[in-house]
């Protein structure tokens, strides 16, 4: 018994104190709790208000009946409707993108070239105040007078000379075309396309595709620095050579024309041994004083010449003695318009 009492006066004595710490906390609480003012308690209203109608239109959704299947398609089609809207707003906008990237690089360009435009305007400036304070020399006009002209002996072996830019480019046509001969001659066998028998000299036609494989590489020996090709159109009977001078190295310049060691006077030197020899200078409007000089040594070392305005660069020869197969047939040819036929070179 005393064990027992002993038991419940501590569980009461436990009751008594945890009352005793609850009544402490409860007074400590409401001593620290703030009182509501006339704001606290108007939002607290409007936020009970709103809770009321939140909880007002739940009911009224759990109440309401729920969606028919052709409200759901309604909904589905809308659905549809607003992603293709928004996959047609995303192209627009990568379109608009790519737009203003196309912007900025003709803005850059634009820049760039208006940069350009004012330093040229600005050097066309500084050259017109040049011109202003250094007057424009008055050169005296050359006058030419052009003898009767005569026919080209049958029998003349022609060269060409290009007088370009104060220099004139001599043209041999033999050598090359005699060096093309002289290969072809070794293999022509395996690029015989057709024979075709008639009376006296049978006719005989080449693959020219082989051919220009053959010659696509080949070194024509030339020590004028001048550019030798073949040229060969899928249109044509007959293959080309296509002699190219080095405008700007290449040939006799005006300032070294008259020196006895000059590659022009060297050349005259060997043609004047030949009678045979004439010479078709190819002026360009920019070198007729060269030309002149050029013709006076010609003259002088008795060469039959004659000349012609022409603003040509280079100098291509047909190979009349080989015909190829034409791979193309040409458009007929336009009828010439009436008129005396056209006079070829001559001597002057």
């Amino acid at each position: 018994m005393d064990a027992l009492t002993n038991v419940v006066a501590v569980l009461i004595l436990v009751l008594i104190l945890v009352q005793v710490d609850v009544n402490q906390k409860k007074d400590k609480f409401m001593e620290e709790l703030k009182p509501a003012t006339v704001e606290d308690i108007l939002a607290a209203t409007n936020n009970l208000e709103e809770l009321s109608k939140k909880k007002l239109s739940v009911k009224k959704l759990l109440t309401d009946m729920a969606p028919t299947a052709a409200d759901m398609e309604a909904e589905r089609r809308q659905l549809a409707l607003l992603e293709k809207d928004t996959l047609e707003s995303k192209a627009v906008l990568a379109k608009l993108s790519e737009l203003k990237k196309v912007k900025e690089e003709v803005r850059k360009q634009r820049d760039s070239e208006q940069e350009k435009t004012t330093k040229v305007q600005a050097e066309i400036a500084k050259l017109e105040a040049l011109l202003d304070d250094n007057p424009i020399a008055k050169i005296a006009a050359t006058e030419v007078s052009i003898p009767i002209s005569r026919e080209i002996p049958k029998s003349a072996k022609i060269y060409r000379a290009i007088v370009i830019n104060d220099r004139v480019h001599f043209i041999d046509p033999f050598t090359p075309e005699e060096q093309f001969l002289n290969e072809f001659k070794r293999h022509k066998r395996k690029w015989l396309h057709e024979r075709i028998k008639q009376q006296g000299f049978d006719r005989y036609i080449y693959d020219q595709t082989e051919i220009a494989k053959h010659f696509k590489d080949f070194e024509f020996g030339s020590s004028r620095l001048q550019k030798i090709r073949l040229y060969i159109s899928k249109s044509l009977t007959r293959i080309r050579i296509i002699i190219t001078p080095d405008l700007k190295k290449g040939g006799t310049a005006l300032a070294e024309i008259n020196d006895q060691d000059s590659t022009y006077a060297k050349i005259l030197k060997k043609l004047s041994r030949n009678s045979r020899a004439v010479i078709l200078f190819y002026v360009h409007p920019n070198s007729f004083n060269t030309y002149l000089q050029a013709r006076k040594m010609a003259d002088e070392a008795r060469i039959s010449a004659g000349w012609q305005i022409s603003h040509i660069k280079e100098y291509t020869l047909t190979v009349k003695d080989v015909e190829v197969k034409r791979l193309v047939i040409p458009p007929p040819a336009k009828p010439r318009p009436p008129g005396p036929p056209p006079i070829g070179p001559k001597l002057d």
